[in-house]
């Protein structure tokens, strides 16, 4: 069942290779966002053709960039790698829509039963996809995320720690790094756009909402870029405020003073 709409503009498929082979039953689709991160995208997707898990699906949806040869680096990383992959596809909004409709179409496109989201100006470590998809199997969670690593502008360890409704409903310690049953993406009503940001965190809080508690692991798999062109940077610090009161809007507590 899909959750976009039929007035929904479509995407454009500029690339795609599909292997002949059966689908594996632990296939991963990588749900992969992306607008102007050309000078990015490649250490990206390196990181991903590195992983040790092997049954992977490439969903890379490009919002409309207009940054130049944004989509001939991509497309050619494809060609040169798509056998890595079970099936690599490069699909491209005909205008901007923002983060939460392109998570939205590549969660709808992907194969696998569990999507593991990220933006393209950040990286994974190896091991990453063979440790969260263990630990969303044998724990039978609804989603795994993980420590993050921050680089770039700024070098450090995230604030992830053990999921909290309580915690999360005063501030996300959450990044939007992590993998995701697919059907959970659907029960929760998918990413909702909001035109500030926090979207992940509107996300997550849709987990409390429909009473889904995500497992934590522990360890540094996640590699967050800090930049000054990045969405937080630009657009959401400085509607914080707002962005608190939104939160609160949307996800009011429970009478009782406690979650369900």
């Amino acid at each position: 069942m899909s959750i976009m709409k039929p007035w929904d503009p479509k995407a454009e498929t500029v690339f795609l290779h599909k292997k002949k082979a059966k689908v594996s039953p632990h296939l991963i689709s990588i749900c992969l966002t992306n607008y102007n991160y050309g000078s990015f995208i490649e250490e990206c997707l390196d990181s991903l053709f590195a992983q040790t898990h092997d049954p992977l699906d490439l969903v890379i949806v490009d919002d409309a960039s207009t940054a130049p040869d944004t989509i001939e680096i991509i497309t050619d990383w494809l060609e040169k790698n798509k056998n890595r992959f079970y099936r690599a596809t490069l699909l491209v909004n005909p205008h901007n829509q923002g983060p939460s409709f392109s998570r939205n179409v590549a969660f709808d496109y992907a194969m696998g039963k569990s999507v593991f989201i990220m933006d393209a100006d950040n990286a994974l470590y190896p091991t990453a996809l063979e440790k969260t998809y263990d630990a969303l199997t044998r724990g039978n969670f609804p989603a795994v995320y993980t420590q993050i690593e921050e680089f770039g502008e700024r070098n450090g360890i995230g604030r992830a720690d053990m999921w909290d409704t309580t915690l999360m409903r005063k501030n996300n310690y959450i990044d939007v790094m992590a993998l995701i049953r697919k059907d959970v993406w659907q029960q929760v009503g998918g990413f909702s756009h909001i035109e500030e940001g926090w979207e992940d965190y509107d996300f997550w809080l849709k987990f409390i909402d429909a009473g889904l508690e995500p497992g934590y692991l522990p360890q540094i798999l996640c590699r967050y870029r800090v930049h000054n062109a990045s969405r937080t940077t630009l657009e959401a610090l400085a509607a914080h405020e707002q962005l608190e009161l939104i939160m609160a809007f949307r996800h009011p507590v429970p009478n009782n003073g406690t979650d369900l």
